[in-house]
């Protein structure tokens, strides 16, 4: 009794006055003597007879009685306890008084609260003193206590049941009793149980508990029930403890069956009886117990309906759209499925995917069972396949929409096949999760393929060849799922191998896919009848989308034949090439470059497919076949890129192009294609690395005519290149000799006397004023007749000097100013370049920036050749120069050194400068790496060279 709730409870105390002769009446209650006439009422009506003597020895009291009553303000439930006093009359008369307690039904309904419950409530309060409105009961919410209390006192008096049997066959033949007394109650029946007399006043309340338990909680608002009656006519409760004489009664026995009349109460009897042994006594009590709607007992229908909610698959559907819904309750409705419920209803489906929600959250082994029940049964087995598919896209969905985690989704997702694969419907989900209308099959493709992902190749198809063949019925899934999964080399083997790919009744477009699995010698993709053009796209279009060159080049190789067949554009198909690929007879479709196409329209799907395959072509995933892809690219009208000029990998693409060139289907067109493909070999820049090799390799194909052109343009190239060299070399000369030029008149110009540029202001020699100290800048200001000014005087006052013209920064800043040659600037400032951190430092990097903003961008680069070359005499280290010019660059790139603040330095130009030398380092390192693999390999031969030094046996060398 931890649960306890507070009602407040309107009282009476019913009596005599002790020593009077007056009849009984309400002495106190809650109001007040305008109330005593209302009270009286109602204890008269709750009255239950006469009381036996004290010194009875059955039927003691106290008695209690509870009856539902209606007022205009609603529900109420009265109770009334007639108990025993030491009080006497006039007469010397034992006064027996009743206590009365009128307690609001709803508080009691909404806690179920039973006739057990309400005893414990007010057997020992003490009224309190009159004109109080209410008494503060405290009433335990313990639904169901009362219920198996009566049955155990019950079971204690059914014939044949012993107290060693176990608790629940003891209670279930007590509840078939109880059962049977409340259809009685239904048939309109005054029912007086006998037998009890030695039972105390909470035992007998327990027996009403548990008859009242097989009726619909609603019944209590207007049931009366009585501890004991005398036995007088017209007993005043429905059910009551009394003696066997009472007239006017269905005397009935406690714990012995009696019998029921027919009709209504016989057909809740043995609905009843069913329920209890099919479902338990409990789960019928309860279900009743939800039930708190009044209803009178003449209701009838009412009240069979409530039994008609408790069939366990109806109670179910009710319950998960209540949400309210239990594991065992979801069961137990999927169990009891039978034929006369439609499995196309809506009921139906949604139990059913109440349950499937049930098995992904792994809830209870219960469920599982009930399911794998439910989907092998004929009749429902096509309704739990479409809901199972339907889970599996809600789960897989979830991750997008949601954001559930990937690892939550894997659990989920495993358990929900696990009960798919124990039934052995795999190939019948995968069926349904890849067709349905073509509009629908495209929006869920892309969940189906996570799905499928998710779950891996080891799940969906396990070593079932029936899965392998729904897959193959599938082409538009399988594709999709091998395209996603092109990402891991891993995975894709295995789900190729998993889809049987190799197998030789596979259909051709799965094995084309049969090129990706690594060290196939015989494969299964060149066996009759072989993938189409088509087939062989959807293959190149998943490893260029994962973006796995090697894939990649593999597919180009090994399927090079239907390819070429789509890129050709032709619908025709001939007999096998050279290569051991299918082949036809072609004519090349170049776009607007001479080529034309066959006289009748290609298909529809291939005339996409070649625009789809030029697509495909312009990704950046084709170095590892480079060739294969410009042949390729010319065949469907785009221009070809040519190889990357290493010699590795013009070495190889002169190997692929000697074998694509013998193709005896492109001989047609190899004028055209020969042209096409010299176009980056001949364009600039010229003396590419690896060039010889890939023009050996073009005038090494079978067309005499077209490779005789591509000679006379190779030498025509060769002039023109000579001519342009010469041209360079004439206006390098032409450079130099005006560079020259300029420098002498540099020169020339060192012999005139600097003049600074005018400052803002006064000017001081428009009253006569001249710079002492020359023309550096930094003298004396003087006044007429050489005397200094006012101003001079002034600052010698405050302690400065006056500048020295022959100090090496004022010789840097003249020559600055000059703009002497990048040697000469260098040489100045080199002795500064060591200094960043000193103020003299930083004053020469700026000066240096003024020199570096005038020149010409040659003289630039020169100024850190010199410098790098100077730093290295005076450090004795290359790195340490390296070292320096290095913190410069970074002044000047961090704007310490460069902008209006700075100096005429600019940033981006010295970075600029900065990638193009080491571009230039960079190539030179892989020059010398090449030098150094050639000094190990033979090309002629395409062997190791093996040295020719022979080591003799006991030499000292």
């Amino acid at each position: 009794m931890n649960d306890m709730f507070a009602v407040k409870a309107p009282w009476a105390w019913y009596s005599k006055r002790p020593g009077s002769l007056d009849e009984y009446d309400v002495l106190h209650c809650a109001g007040g003597a305008e109330r005593r006439g209302f009270f009286a009422h109602y204890i008269t009506d709750a009255g239950l007879g006469n009381p036996p003597s004290a010194s009875a020895l059955h039927d003691r009291l106290p008695w209690v009685s509870m009856r539902g009553l209606r007022f205009p303000e609603g529900q109420w439930t009265g109770i009334s306890v007639m108990e025993s006093s030491a009080l006497r009359d006039g007469a010397n008369r034992e006064v027996t008084p009743t206590r009365y307690f009128l307690l609001n039904s709803p508080d009691l309904v909404y806690h179920r609260v039973e006739y057990v419950t309400l005893w414990d409530a007010v057997a020992s309060v003490q009224l309190p003193p009159e004109h109080d409105e209410g008494i503060p009961l405290r009433v335990a919410a313990q639904s169901g206590h009362g219920l198996l209390t009566g049955l155990d006192t019950v079971a204690g008096h059914v014939p044949g049941i012993s107290a060693g049997m176990e608790d629940d066959r003891r209670r279930t033949a007590a509840a078939l009793w109880a059962a049977a007394v409340s259809a009685l109650l239904l048939g309109g029946a005054r029912v007086v149980i006998t037998g009890g007399g030695s039972l105390d006043t909470r035992t007998r309340l327990a027996v009403f508990d548990a008859v009242a338990g097989f009726l619909p909680y609603g019944v209590r608002s207007g049931l009366a029930v009585g501890s004991c009656i005398d036995g007088g006519d017209h007993p005043p409760t429905h059910l009551a403890f009394g003696p066997g004489h009472t007239p006017d009664a269905t005397v009935v026995r406690l714990g012995a069956l009696p019998p029921v009349p027919e009709g209504r109460p016989d057909q809740y009897r043995r609905r009843l009886a069913h329920l209890i042994g099919d479902q338990g006594f409990r789960a019928v009590a309860g279900s009743l117990l939800s039930y708190d709607d009044p209803v009178p007992l003449s209701d009838h229908d009412g009240i069979l309906r409530c039994l008609d909610r408790l069939d366990p698959f109806q109670v179910a559907v009710n319950a998960v759209e209540a949400g309210h819904e239990s594991v065992h309750m979801v069961a137990e409705g999927l169990n009891s499925l039978t034929g006369n419920t439609g499995p196309d209803s809506a009921d139906v489906q949604r139990l059913v995917q109440r349950g499937i929600d049930y098995v992904v959250e792994d809830t209870a082994r219960e469920m599982d069972d009930a399911m794998r029940r439910l989907w092998v049964d004929e009749g429902n087995g096509p309704l739990v396949s479409a809901c199972v598919a339907d889970s599996l896209l809600s789960v897989a969905l979830s991750v997008v929409t949601s954001g559930t985690d990937s690892s939550s989704c894997r659990s989920r997702l495993s358990r929900l096949w696990q009960m798919v694969e124990d039934c052995g419907k795999e190939a019948e989900v995968l069926r349904l999760l890849s067709y349905g209308g073509e509009s629908e099959a495209d929006q869920r493709l892309p969940v189906v393929v996570d799905c499928l992902c998710f779950l891996g190749p080891a799940k969906v198809v396990g070593d079932g060849f029936a899965v392998a063949r729904a897959l193959w019925e599938a082409p538009r899934l399988a594709r999709a799922v091998l395209a996603k999964e092109s990402v891991s080399p891993v995975r894709l083997r295995q789900w190729l191998e998993a889809m049987a790919v190799s197998e030789s009744e596979a259909p051709a477009w799965l094995r084309a896919w049969a090129v990706l699995l690594p060290g196939a010698e015989e494969c299964s993709a060149f066996v009759e009848p072989r993938p189409t053009p088509l087939d062989a796209l959807y293959v190149l279009s998943a490893t260029v989308g994962a973006e796995r060159a090697d894939l990649t080049a593999e597919t180009v190789r090994r399927l090079w034949g239907p390819l070429r067949t789509l890129a050709l554009g032709s619908r025709h198909t001939g007999p096998a090439g050279e290569n051991g690929r299918d082949g036809g007879t072609f004519t090349l479709p170049f776009r607007n470059r001479g080529g034309t196409r066959n006289p009748a329209p290609p298909d529809e799907a291939e005339e996409k497919g070649a625009q789809a395959l030029a697509d495909l072509l312009t990704a950046d995933v084709w170095q590892d076949c480079r060739a294969w892809a410009d042949v390729l690219c010319c065949l469907v009208g785009l221009p070809a890129a040519g190889p990357e000029w290493r010699a590795e990998a013009c070495l190889a693409y002169a190997r692929s192009l000697n074998f694509m060139l013998r193709d005896k289907w492109l001989h047609p067109c190899l004028d055209l294609l020969l042209e096409e493909l010299a176009r980056p070999v001949l364009a600039g820049p010229w003396d590419k690395e690896g060039e010889p090799v890939v023009l050996a390799a073009l005038e090494a194909a079978p067309a005499p005519k077209a490779v005789a052109e591509l000679r006379q343009k190779v030498v025509a190239r060769e002039d023109r290149i000579r001519r342009e060299r010469w041209e360079a070399e004439e206006a390098a000369a032409r450079a130099a000799e005006a560079r020259r030029r300029e420098e002498l008149q540099a020169a020339a110009l060192m012999q005139r006397p600097f003049r600074s540029a005018p400052r803002p202001g006064p000017d001081p020699r428009a009253a006569g004023a001249h710079m002492a100290g020359g023309g550096s800048g930094h003298g004396q200001l003087l006044g007429p007749g050489g005397q200094p000014t006012p101003d001079a005087l002034d600052h010698q006052r405050h302690g400065e000097r006056t500048r020295d013209p022959n100090t090496p920064m004022e010789k840097l800043a003249l020559s600055v100013r000059q703009s002497l040659p990048a040697r000469d600037i260098a040489a100045m400032w080199a002795p500064y370049a060591l200094q960043l951190e000193t103020q003299e430092g930083r004053q020469a990097l700026e000066l240096a920036g003024h020199w570096w903003e005038k020149v010409l961008n040659d003289d630039r680069e020169a100024l850190f050749e010199h410098l790098e070359r100077m730093l290295t005499e005076q450090l004795h280290s290359a790195g340490a120069a390296a070292d320096t010019l290095h913190d410069i660059r970074r002044l000047i790139v961090a704007g310490r050194a460069s902008g209006p603040g700075g100096g005429g330095w600019r940033a981006g130009t010295i970075l600029k400068q900065t990638k193009r030398d080491l571009r230039r380092r960079r190539s030179r390192v892989r020059e010398l790496r090449r030098v150094r693999l050639l000094s190990f390999l033979n090309l002629a031969s395409g062997k190791p060279r093996r040295h020719k030094k022979q080591w003799r046996k006991g030499s000292s060398q």
